[in-house]
This record gives structure tokens, sequence and C-alpha cells, in this order.
């Protein structure tokens, strides 16, 4: 009896995964295509609010009497933002449950020695998605760390082919005028390396790696979205994301090179 209702269990933990997946993907697809809409949406209503100025009054008035437009607000922009949350708290679910149904057939089934509580599985969910965040964020600085080196020989071949040179961005040494170049990397690697670290609050740009780590993990839980209910930190959050994903050992060590 055991075993027949642990072969039941596994069995309803193979549903409810298919289930909730294609829950996932189906409100994930319409949430997308609702968010890309809105987006069109609000280019429609600039280009209306531009070129009716002068009516903009009785065009508001119009519009926020209509019971049509407060429904397109809700359609095309509430929906997709409420709609990522219950994404989120979806795969969530599907994750918790079906792992702790999976791993408690198994061990009704006599393969597992036991089980965790589902609050267990809770945290090993938070440290999956943390790991995935990892994955992303080293691939998007692996991907910008050869952005700027393309552009870095690009300006430099550049200057070779054109008999000019460029050392830096302090004066001391420069390159020759009118060689038809617009675009400075070293001068926009700069102001993001000086930018970042005033966002994370530096005193001085004359910084490592280690103090990176620790002042993000400061300023993270301080403007963490979910640990300020009363004030919208999101935005925040994400520009200190940013720094810390810009400030890596190997941009550190490319300013200060630039220093010298």
């Amino acid at each position: 009896m055991k075993k027949l209702f642990g072969k039941f269990i596994l069995g309803l933990s193979k549903v409810l995964d298919k289930i909730l997946g294609a829950m996932v993907t189906g409100l994930s697809y319409i949430v997308n295509l609702l968010s890309s809409i809105s987006i069109f949406l609000v280019l429609i209503g600039i280009a209306f609010l531009t070129l009716g100025s002068f009516l903009l009054p009785l065009l508001l008035i119009f519009l926020l009497s209509n019971p049509v437009f407060w429904l397109i607000i809700f359609v095309f922009f509430i929906v997709p933002f409420l709609g990522k949350k219950f994404i989120s708290f979806l795969r969530y679910i599907n994750y918790s449950l079906c792992e702790y149904l999976n791993d408690y057939g198994n061990f009704l089934l006599g393969n597992n020695k036991g089980y965790s509580s589902f609050k267990d599985y809770k945290r090993k969910y938070e440290r999956v998605q943390e790991e995935e965040r990892q994955r992303e964020r080293e691939e998007r600085q692996r991907r910008e760390q050869e952005e700027w080196e393309r552009r870095f020989n690009s300006f430099n071949e550049f200057f070779s082919n054109n008999g000019g040179f460029y050392s830096g961005y302090q004066g001391n040494q420069g390159y020759y005028q009118n060689t038809g170049a617009s675009y400075d990397p070293y001068s926009d690697f700069k102001n993001k390396f000086e930018n970042a670290c005033r966002v994370l609050e530096f005193n001085s740009y004359d910084i490592d790696f280690y103090q990176v780590k620790l002042q993000y993990r400061k300023l993270a839980k301080k403007y963490h979205p979910d640990l300020n209910r009363d004030r919208d930190t999101t935005e925040k959050f994400q520009e200190i994301n940013s720094a810390f994903e810009f400030l890596t050992e190997e941009n550190i060590k490319r300013y200060n090179q630039m220093k010298r």
C-alpha cells in the first residue's frame, strides 16, 4: 500500500509539473505580448500629445472620463505588471511542490532515506535562483568585456592606421586631431567606471573588488524592493546591480592601468 501511494505521488508530481509548466509558458507569452503592445501604445500616445498639444486639456478630460481608456490601462499596463509577479510565484510553486512530492514519493518507494520539509525546498529554490542569476551576471560581464576589447582595439587600430596615437585620458598624451574619430572608448569607460563608483557611494575611485562586494551587499540590502514596502526602490536597486556588474576585477585593473 505504501509503495502504491508512492507511485501515485510521483505520478501527481509529474502531472503538476506539466500543468504548472504549461501555465508559466502560456502566461509568459501573454504578458510579453501585452508588454510589447503597451510600448506601442505609449509611442502612439506621445505622438498624439505632440501633434495636438493645444488640445491637451480636452484630450485628457475625454480620456480620463472614458471607461475604454481605463480598460486599456488595466489590460496593457497593470496586467503585465501583476502577471510577472504571478509567473514568478508559479515558478516557485512548480519547483518547490514538485520537488517535494518527487522526493516524498521516492521515500515511500524506498529510493530515498528521507525527505525535507516544504520550507527547505523554498530555500533550495532561492539558492537555485541565485545561482542562475549569478550565471546570467557572469555571462553579461563576459560579453561586456568582449565588447570593450572590441571597442578599444578598433579605436587603437583607427589611430594607428591614421598616424595618430592614444595612451590615456589624463591629457599628458593624446592623438592627432581631425582624424575622423567621433567616439572615444577610453573616456566612455572612465565615465562609466566613475559613475558606478558614485552609485555604490564610494568616496574614491581607488577601490578593489573586495570593497565593491562589501559595499554592494550593504546597499543591496538597504534598497532591496522586498525590504522597502513604504517606498519604491526598484530603480535604485537596479542601478546598484548594474554598477556592481560593471565594477569587475578586470575593469578595476583596466581603470588603474589607464590612470598611469
